[in-house]
């Protein structure tokens, strides 16, 4: 799975909007946006807070996001 996907499904079964996933990791409404639709990736501050978040291990995110 792309990480595009990994990081929209997983805020969605949070339920969790994109507002809030940017709040809680300090970027904006539009970087998260940008992560799940692909034109961008996060950097690598930005994966480990998400990962935090996520509860997902950073090898989650990066190999299977691959």
């Amino acid at each position: 799975m792309e990480i595009k996907n990994i990081l929209k499904d997983r805020r969605k079964k949070l339920n969790l909007t994109q507002e809030q996933v940017a709040e809680k990791i300090f970027v904006s409404k539009k970087s998260v946006s940008n992560w799940e639709t692909g034109r961008t990736t996060p950097d690598i501050d930005s994966l480990i807070r998400i990962a935090k978040l996520y509860d997902l291990s950073l090898d989650n995110l990066l190999l299977e996001g691959g």
